[in-house]
């Protein structure tokens, strides 16, 4: 895998690895704290693709690109065709980018085989484009059925707030908290409210993730999750606050902060 950002073209396209046949994905950021653009492609000379776009007006979004083939030059026309259209159908599913591509190649004249290979080759794409900061692929993580585990560890926990048409239902998954679908938020915000959590807000609003009910709130249409309860009282609220004593266990009785400490005595 091989990523530079489009300043360096001239330098890259100089690499031995982009002669090769491949994948490649353009992408751009946002800077209205919209969804960042992903165009996907593959070719023989994933060079001779790059220059390409390098001085097509169509593809004048992006800043970046990242080619992906194989050191043993293994891959072929078909490998690649097949890569292409998986790849856009994870772009569509994670949601978490505008996918420039006006169609999904479907590709399947494969041996068995090689589509087993294929899809380990995406599973290692995956894995590594997060660390060098396109992750675009992952689909959030959510609430789906938890295996057999301690009853304590399957908690659920709430937010009730009337006042602001705020009520919610969360728990934890995998050690994330996940806000689940259905729960609703205010869409007033105050000076607190960061940069972050607005394009958070904002992404999630530009994927259809959340939708406007009414005209002071938003209902989440699938789970979402935040790397913290303080996090997802933020999203929830629109403003700084400590989501420890936020939300409440579902009987109402215990902070979430105090649930906590309680586990680990």
């Amino acid at each position: 895998m091989l990523a530079s950002p489009r300043t360096r073209l001239d330098a890259a396209i100089k690499r031995e690895e982009l002669n090769r046949t491949g994948v490649y994905l353009l992408h751009g950021d946002s800077h209205e704290g919209d969804l960042p653009s992903v165009y996907v492609g593959e070719g023989d000379s994933i060079m001779s693709r790059l220059k390409a776009h390098a001085t097509d007006p169509d593809k004048d979004f992006w800043d970046r690109f990242v080619a992906i083939t194989s050191k043993d030059m293994n891959l072929t026309k078909a490998h690649v065709r097949y890569l292409e259209g998986k790849l856009i159908g994870l772009l569509q599913a994670a949601r978490k980018c505008r996918v420039v591509n006006r169609t999904q190649p479907e590709f399947e004249r494969l041996p068995e085989a090689d589509i087993a290979d294929m899809d380990s080759f995406l599973d290692e794409i995956q894995l590594i484009l997060p660390v060098i900061g396109i992750d675009v692929l992952r689909r959030p993580a959510t609430a789906a059925p938890l295996p057999p585990v301690p009853e304590v560890q399957a908690v659920t926990f709430r937010i009730d707030h009337p006042a602001k048409g705020i009520a919610a239902t969360a728990t934890e998954v995998d050690g994330e908290f996940v806000v689940l679908s259905g729960s609703t938020g205010s869409l007033q915000v105050s000076p607190s409210f960061s940069d972050k959590a607005r394009m958070t807000r904002d992404q999630a609003k530009e994927s259809g993730r959340i939708v406007v009910s009414g005209s002071r709130n938003f209902t989440l249409r699938e789970d979402m999750a935040f790397g913290s309860p303080s996090a997802a009282s933020v999203f929830l609220f629109g403003t700084s606050r400590n989501g420890r004593t936020d939300w409440l266990v579902s009987d109402g009785l215990e902070t979430y902060a105090a649930f906590k400490a309680r586990q680990l005595n």
